[in-house]
């Protein structure tokens, strides 16, 4: 009997592997080593997940959060492949590549986090916003007319930019930018892409035009906009749909940073260990009278109340608030199996549940006491600036014309189509990734050039160009670029 999760755990890559004969297990196995041996994996090592530029080692970094995500993603999802086997719905090999599936989506989760985080996405969203469509416009203006912002080839090229975010760029990071010897990228399965797809929305559409709850940020560039619908109709999906292994990559990592950004700001000596845990149960204690009575409530009143006490090290406190939320997420995603199957359910960890009022008042404990600590502010506030700053380094790519951009890839060119020094593009643009680059070129291959859009559409091929380059930086790289490329120091 073919199972529900034999159609979902799927070995269809977009190009067929060149090892055959491999089960379910190995195919999973092999997408989890392409993610832990490629260079983007590497790279988050030096890049921060709540304090750049950390010299304590013991404080998180976007990689060991990543590990931290892999491992409560595995054991959720060990959990509930217990009761799928139970339940016939998954066979024994199916259960142990479904966990190795969704450790694949944690590893991957925040491999397009551009260097600062946040703060980074946001500055290159702002320098877009503030300057994308008078770059457009230089860039594309070939005196036949005006262009006006209107235009709506104006507004699909710069769409992608101006909603700019770590999850598509993660998509483009594992479908094209780590590439080995062909256009695939990792090369990943289906089913590993489709559990780290967050949300469904492409960037550039309206949340009114998706039947999903996860439109909030756009899950995909238009540049991959093809690649998503390859999936979707690989899993006969008529609409845009979350895939079930991603509820639970999205309530693992909720529930690895929720509890580890606190232990760092304690780690770090911000914060006192006894008083904030105290604060937080009083706080705890101020808002729950609505969940006492849910199953999960008694047991983790009585952790908070432990902590509070100094009854518990931060260790202890952690594991066991772990083993709850866990327990409670692999629950409640055998009881809404049918919603989380067709993508309906709004999360594994209900908002006016006791473990998402837990999870929610540490967020806000943190925002108030820890991310905008002065010590976190003054850093996040250069990374802004040197992103933004890197761009304005980076605008004369985008301003110039595609004639221009072309003799500039071209190093042994000093001039462009019309006879023009070519000098700070062609030095700028040695220090590209030879990978992105192939990536812009075979894009470019796709478009047809006799499209009235063609100029437009090479030009959001160049944006990503400049912002895989952005994105791909570590923290610190960002910024000796930016002191280097200001003039600053060489």
């Amino acid at each position: 009997m073919t199972t529900l999760y034999a159609t979902l755990l799927t070995p269809n890559r977009f190009r067929p592997s060149t090892v055959t004969n491999r089960n379910i297990i190995a195919e999973a196995e092999s997408d989890r080593g392409r993610l832990l041996f490629c260079a983007a994996f590497r790279r988050l090592q030096q890049k921060a997940q709540v304090f750049s530029m950390e010299p304590n080692a013991a404080v998180r970094s976007r990689l060991t959060h990543s590990f931290e995500v892999s491992q409560m993603g595995r054991y959720i999802a060990d959990l509930i492949a217990k009761s799928l086997h139970e339940q016939a719905l998954a066979t024994d090999d199916e259960c142990t590549a479904l966990v190795t599936f969704v450790e694949n989506s944690c590893l991957m989760h925040d491999i397009g986090n551009p260097p600062f985080g946040h703060f980074g996405e946001a500055a290159i969203a702002t320098w877009f916003s503030e300057k994308g469509e008078e770059a457009i416009i230089e860039a594309c203006n070939t005196g036949a007319g005006n262009i006006g912002t209107a235009d709506p080839r104006l507004q699909s090229a710069i769409s992608d930019f101006l909603e700019f975010d770590g999850n598509p760029q993660g998509l483009r990071v594992v479908a094209k930018l780590q590439r080995n010897s062909d256009e695939f990228g990792l090369n990943l399965t289906k089913t590993t892409i489709a559990s780290y797809l967050k949300y469904v929305r492409a960037s550039g559409l309206s949340v009114a035009e998706i039947k999903s709850p996860f439109t909030k940020k756009c899950g995909y560039f238009q540049t991959e906009a093809q690649i998503i619908a390859d999936i979707w109709r690989h899993f006969s999906y008529i609409e845009p749909r979350r895939f079930p292994l991603a509820y639970i990559m999205e309530a693992a990592d909720d529930l690895a940073y929720c509890i580890s950004d606190l232990e760092d700001s304690i780690e770090k000596g911000l914060l006192n260990q006894v008083f904030a845990l105290s604060e937080l149960f009083d706080q705890w204690k101020a808002n729950t009278k609505t969940i006492a009575s849910h199953p999960t409530f008694a047991k983790i009143d009585q952790i908070l109340k432990n902590a509070a006490s100094g009854n518990l090290t931060y260790t202890d406190f952690r594991t066991a608030l772990n083993r709850e939320i866990v327990e409670y997420c692999a629950k409640r995603y055998i009881e809404n199996h049918d919603q989380v199957n067709l993508g309906t359910l709004p999360s594994l960890i209900a908002s006016d549940s006791p473990a998402g009022h837990i999870l929610n008042l540490l967020k806000e404990y943190c925002r108030s006491k820890v991310y905008c600590h002065e010590s976190v502010q003054r850093v996040e506030l250069a990374g802004y600036k040197a992103i933004y700053g890197l761009l304005e380094s980076f605008k004369c790519l985008l301003t110039c014309s595609f004639e221009r951009f072309s003799c500039s890839l071209d190093y042994a060119q000093n001039k462009d189509n019309i006879g023009r020094k070519i000098v700070v593009e062609k030095k700028l643009l040695t220090l590209f990734p030879k990978n992105y680059i192939k990536v812009y070129n075979d894009d470019l291959k796709s478009l047809d050039r006799n499209c009235n859009d063609f100029r437009f559409r090479e030009w959001a091929l160049r944006a990503h160009l400049v912002t895989d380059f952005l994105a791909g930086m570590t923290d610190d790289f960002a910024m000796s670029t930016y002191r280097t490329l200001s003039g600053m120091r060489l």
